[in-house]
């Protein structure tokens, strides 16, 4: 019996208690007593067990209300459970939805701890001289992890030993089936048939009211909540004790002590009239039942006046109730019982999903309303759930493709259509070589030359770069003959206009004075002009004649090698 747990026990008769939905650490109508409530209702659970010397406690899931349960909650639970465990009591127990997640369960914590055994497809064994019992688990199941659960690593002959002992195989349940519950779209023969495995019982859990019923030889039953999880929830809550004697399992109940739920109704008269001091003196005739409870009061009949819901409920709490809720379910006119009314619904699901459709959701939108939308999986836990669905839908796509903006890119569909490749140049490259790119500039602003340049480019069919290059080389030497030209041209024109002024002196010595001044300024203009002539003509001497440069597709696209 390898990996097989075995609990023995030495006395004639088998006691297990089976219990489930203690939903540990509600905080029910936001109330931090009603919180208290929920663990104090567990402890009594426990602490019959110990006292009545139970040889096993089953829980058949929702363990905690929500998947995150406070350390707080988790340190109450850890007290409560740790008395079993020292009194011998296995507690034995299989996962809800409330509580459900993806991976490591708080069971499984709670079992490294010595706390606790998961129940799964490998029994665990409590047996004494004349009887075998085997316990078996799976999880709360949705649909889809339904359709894909595999029933066969069940075996049909796990090794247990038990020669000569009855056998007793007890499947323990998280979900809501037919026929106990009649109508639900699950049965409990989609798993016992599924399994090669011959059940005398099966033990449910997440139905919080009391059912029991025996269904093709084997007793199906709910124990129902330890704690009243809703307002709906009247009858006492209790937990199940089934008895081995080596023969039939017999089946009883025992009731656990909560706080009372009261209820107080309040009919308006035929005219729809109520006084606020008959509500009052109403809920003063259950002063008795108010203290300590959870109280409810219900207004009914016709709706024609405003009743002060706050001030009722300030009311009840001053009478010592815990909690105070206030319904109002009072119609807004009266109901005509003659006229036949006819009134049609719409499929919330087909709306609903024609809505997304119009909205075109990507895959991970739908699988968010699948989580959302589904009905296993609580309230509580949606958030979680979704954010673990997401998480692994993530991991399971594999982003590699490399999203490049075209507007950082500088690129010419023409350019490699005509025989050049892509340099790969980038706006960020073509900034860091701003020395390069303002050489050109200078070139092209020096000598008139880029509305020509752009013009060839333009029509020509192939660019030549090399071309190019030769363009500026002979326009830059065009430009050196035109300026010596120049200089010649200016020198003549100052001696001539020298010698005339000689002349004109001679002739006009005896002049005004006004005269000879603007004559004067004359000739520091021409001596300055003259000045600049010379100058300009040594500079153009000292040019260095060195043969022209031979340009590169580096040099036009701001490669950052030197040659």
């Amino acid at each position: 019996m390898e990996n097989i747990s075995v609990y023995t026990v030495e006395k004639s008769e088998i006691k297990i208690l089976h219990t489930g939905d203690t939903h540990l650490g509600s905080r029910q109508y936001h109330s931090d007593i009603r919180r208290r409530d929920f663990f104090d209702s567990f402890e009594k659970v426990i602490q019959d067990a110990v006292e009545n010397e139970m040889d096993a406690v089953i829980h058949t899931g929702d363990l905690f209300d929500n998947r995150n349960p406070t350390i707080e909650d988790l340190i109450d639970t850890i007290a409560i459970l740790t008395p079993l465990k020292k009194a011998g009591i296995p507690f034995l127990g299989i996962v809800g939805n409330h509580e459900g997640k993806q991976n490591t369960q708080w069971l499984d914590i709670f079992q490294t701890m010595g706390l606790a055994k998961r129940l799964g497809n490998t029994p665990v064994v409590v047996e004494n001289l004349h009887s075998q019992i085997r316990f078996y688990g799976i999880d709360n199941l949705s649909g889809p992890r339904l359709a894909a659960f595999d029933f066969s690593i069940f075996e049909a002959d796990p090794k247990c030993g038990g020669e000569g002992k009855m056998i007793y195989n007890i499947l323990t349940l998280h979900q809501l089936l037919d026929p106990v519950l009649p109508g639900q779209p699950l049965s409990c023969d989609d798993f016992t048939c599924s399994i090669p495995i011959q059940f005398n019982a099966v033990l449910l859990g997440d139905n919080h009211k009391y059912e029991c019923i025996k269904h093709n030889g084997a007793w199906l039953t709910y124990p129902g909540s330890t704690e009243r999880c809703s307002a709906a929830e009247v009858e006492p809550r209790a937990y199940n004790i089934l008895t081995f004697d080596g023969t039939e399992i017999s089946i009883t109940r025992r009731t656990i002590p909560t706080r009372d739920f009261v209820t107080i109704p309040i009919a308006s008269d035929e005219s729809g009239e109520i006084k606020i001091d008959e509500i009052y003196s109403k809920i003063d005739s259950y002063s008795e039942k108010i203290n300590g409870a959870v109280v409810f009061v219900e207004l009914s009949g016709i709706k024609k006046t405003l009743i002060p819901i706050s001030e009722i409920e300030e009311y009840v709490k001053n009478k010592g109730a815990v909690v105070a809720r206030v319904g109002d379910k009072r119609d807004l006119e009266k109901d005509d019982s003659d006229k036949i009314k006819q009134i049609t619904f719409r499929d919330p699901d087909e709306v609903v999903t024609q809505e997304l459709k119009r909205l075109n959701l990507t895959e991970a939108g739908l699988l968010l309303d699948s989580i959302i939308r589904d009905s296993d999986t609580s309230k509580t836990n949606v958030a979680d759930v979704s954010e673990d669905s997401l998480r692994e839908y993530l991991n399971g796509h594999e982003f590699k493709e490399e999203f490049r903006r075209d507007s950082i890119y500088l690129y010419d569909p023409d350019f490699e259509s005509n025989g050049f490749e892509s340099t790969g140049f980038e706006l960020d490259d073509f900034e860091s070589n701003e020395s390069d790119i303002s050489d050109l500039n200078l070139i092209e602003d020096e000598y008139g030359i880029d509305n020509e340049i752009d013009n060839e480019i333009d029509s020509a069919d192939t660019i030549n770069v090399a071309e190019v290059i030769e363009q500026i080389r002979h326009a830059q030497e065009g430009e050196t003959e035109a300026e010596t030209e120049m200089i010649d041209s200016s020198q003549d024109s100052v001696v001539s206009a020298k010698h005339e002024y000689e002349l004109k002196n001679k002739a006009k010595s005896e002049t005004q004075s006004e005269t000879f001044n603007e004559a004067k300024i004359e000739t520091k203009g021409e001596t300055e002009i003259e000045t600049k002539i010379e100058t300009k003509k040594e500079k153009a001497k000292e040019k260095p004649h060195s043969p022209p440069r031979q340009y590169t597709l580096g040099d036009m696209f701001g490669s950052e090698d030197e040659e």
